[in-house]
């Protein structure tokens, strides 16, 4: 029998009820959009870097201090025009130091953690400007080929024959949120929370988490332009029109090759955008853009849709 897990609550969808969890992507982004709730973010960067620490001492992980800013791509999820995408969640420091905060319900994505993680890593220093830019990557499942049985797993560059590290102090922090729940310590009691294994917390630092989870969840079950993109993601993965929603983008995939023409099965991929284009007055271009496929791989997908006249039927 699988473990019980508590919601923050239920939002009514066009769809029927869904209930909503701590590590809902388009609630994580809703609510760290939200300048009151940066503190809130702060906190859980925090008890995760000094749980660390206490796991590794000799870390140059340091916990966020000073003044902070917080950017989500929550308006990016709402905006079919906006195509800068970026990160789920970036808090940046006052000296411009960033850390890159992913919440991964998922282990089995289209893209694998290993390859999605590394790719946002050189990304982040390649727009840092030599200042620390570190990703950190709550996991709801284990990756073992990344955490080895461990709680944590901290990559960093370093010389492979004298283990001197690179003076680029950026890193990729994995954390089993399942391993950490275990834990009674305050980052322990935390991750079972974001887990939606309990909602009554006994660590203050905990139940102000909860408590500001609880009075975001209360705005975004009411907030319609949320419900409405929340009802065609949930419809979408019910009807199996892509594998499923991850860290706050569609993960779509060709069930077949695109070899030069359309072949194998596109239904699925179809249906999806035929929806997108009905809900919301899209082009087919403008839709395919909510599909995260690589710039080049869906230029060819929506020049062979509009060979076969799909535009027209759409």
């Amino acid at each position: 029998m699988p473990p019980t897990r508590y919601p923050l609550g239920y939002i009514e969808l066009s769809n029927g009820t869904k209930p909503i969890y701590p590590m809902n992507n388009l609630f994580l982004t809703y609510t760290f959009d939200n300048e009151a709730h940066w503190e809130t973010l702060r906190t859980i960067v925090n008890l995760i870097i000094n749980a660390y620490r206490n796991y590794h001492a000799d870390t140059r992980l340091n916990p966020i201090t000073g003044t902070i800013n917080v950017t989500t791509q929550y308006r990016y999820l709402l905006d079919i025009q906006n195509t800068t995408k970026d990160q789920d969640i970036k808090l940046t420091t006052q000296d411009n130091q960033a850390t890159y905060i992913e919440f991964q319900n998922r282990i089995n994505t289209t893209t694998p953690i290993e390859i999605r993680s590394t790719e946002y890593f050189g990304l982040g220093i390649g727009h840092s400007k030599g200042k620390p830019a570190n990703q950190i990557w709550l996991l709801a499942q284990d990756a073992e080929n990344l955490l080895h049985g461990q709680t944590f797993a901290h990559y960093v560059l370093i010389n492979e024959a004298t283990h001197v590290p690179h003076p680029i102090k950026s890193g990729i922090l994995y954390v089993s949120l399942n391993e950490l729940s275990q834990s009674p310590h305050p980052a322990g009691e935390m991750a079972a929370f974001l887990l939606g294994k309990t909602t009554t917390p006994n660590h203050n630092e905990v139940q102000q988490i909860a408590e500001n989870f609880s009075s975001s969840f209360n705005h975004f079950k009411s907030n319609k332009e949320a419900a409405k993109m929340m009802s065609w993601y949930d419809r979408a993965i019910e009807e199996g029109r892509h594998e499923g929603w991850e860290e706050g983008k569609f993960a779509g995939k060709l069930e077949g090759k695109l070899e030069g023409k359309l072949e194998g099965k596109l239904e699925g991929l179809i249906n999806a955008v035929t929806n997108m284009v009905k809900e919301f007055n899209l082009s087919v271009s403008q839709a395919m853009k909510m599909v995260n496929f690589p710039d080049e791989e869906r230029q060819k997908i929506i020049e062979e849709l509009e060979k076969e006249n799909i535009h027209y039927a759409l």
